[in-house]
């Protein structure tokens, strides 16, 4: 996913109690914009708008190939200095795992065997343990009377492992690779669906711009009954957890449910704006599974759309000064984001 760190906090209150783990997981705080929303960034008009049924189109109609993969979607910096060499190069890792005995990292071939682990030596001597601890347990999973490992059949130290074993649930692998836990993620792709020529486009960044200055003022707002949503959401974040809601220079809105899980679209109306699609399952949004869209920016020239096709397709365009770029996006049976390239 684009730029998996968001700006999703609300209020400086949240800065205070978790800054510390924030700094402990090497990403970078969030901005705490001050004073009353900004004026809305850009000017849309039906006459610059962009025509996504013709994109939808054009992408239905290619050739995917969609393939299973691992996703890093959180890491664990426990050095002092940061290494954002080694964090980039568990970004680009290639993961495949054959049954619980061949583990491939970056193509290397690791003979591993599936056991539990007793959590006294992780909680004796692994930094990263209580972020890891915390982080399963918002997802439902519990490390803390066993931890299930795949152990190393090597006499040598492996790159990417500690204690010659990896943590392992099934659905995440995490590695360990100079002083970062990396968390990776098993996002299914194949066998998920593809865009449908059928689909119908059912909201854009544009309406979003039109329903936040009067409510349900855009067609398709009022088509598929997309209302502001004024309640309290609960957001997870690395190994914490919050609650949500428009206050602050947020707004939602609450789109049909897609594969029983309704989507949320959040604007951050401050000084930049960002838009922010999640899913909502296990009773939450999860900053780790989002699309973030950047209309505007006052950092850099790079401008950015969305549309939200019926079928669960996402476009996003990217215009970068003369270079325009498009990335599909879908959404899997469990309720995650994860990006359909050509084939």
């Amino acid at each position: 996913m684009k730029r998996k760190v968001v700006l999703i906090l609300i209020a400086l209150l949240f800065f205070v109690v978790h800054s510390e783990a924030q700094r402990k997981t090497g990403r970078p705080l969030p901005k705490v914009r001050k004073g009353a929303a900004a004026p809305l960034a850009q000017s849309v008009s039906d006459n610059t708008l962009t025509d996504w049924n013709a994109i939808h189109r054009t992408y239905a109609a290619m050739k995917y190939q969609p393939k299973d993969s691992w996703e890093l979607v959180s890491y664990y910096g426990y050095s002092v200095t940061e290494n954002e060499n080694s964090l980039e190069e568990l970004r680009k890792m290639k993961i495949q795992i054959l049954g619980d005995s061949i583990l491939y990292l970056n193509g290397k071939k690791i003979k591993v065997c599936r056991t539990d682990r007793d959590p006294f030596m992780y909680e004796r001597d692994a930094l990263y343990y209580a972020y890891l601890k915390d982080y399963f347990a918002l997802r439902g999973i519990n490390i803390s009377k066993s931890v299930p490992v795949l152990l190393i059949q090597s006499s040598e130290d492996e790159i990417y492992s500690d204690m010659l074993e990896y943590v392992y649930t099934g659905e995440h692998l995490v590695l360990y690779h100079n002083n970062i836990a990396g968390v990776f993620k098993h996002v299914r792709k194949s066998g998920q669906g593809l865009p449908s020529f059928d689909a119908k486009l059912e909201y854009t960044q544009a309406d979003m711009y039109k329903d936040v200055k009067k409510e349900m003022s855009s067609k398709r707002a009022r088509e598929y009954n997309i209302r502001p949503y004024k309640g309290k959401l609960r957001i997870c974040m690395g190994k914490s957890i919050s609650q949500m809601d428009s206050s602050g220079g947020f707004y939602f809105v609450k789109l049909p449910n897609y594969k029983s899980f309704p989507i949320f679209v959040a604007y951050n109306c401050n000084e930049d704006d960002e838009f922010l699609i999640f899913t909502y399952k296990n009773g939450m949004i999860d900053d780790d599974n989002c699309v973030s869209v950047l209309a505007f920016s006052s950092y850099n020239d790079i401008k950015e759309d969305f549309a939200i096709f019926t079928d669960g397709t996402i476009y996003v365009r990217t215009i970068e000064g003369k270079k325009t770029s498009i990335d599909v996006y879908r959404i899997n049976d469990d309720g995650e984001f994860y990006q359909l390239n050509q084939s």
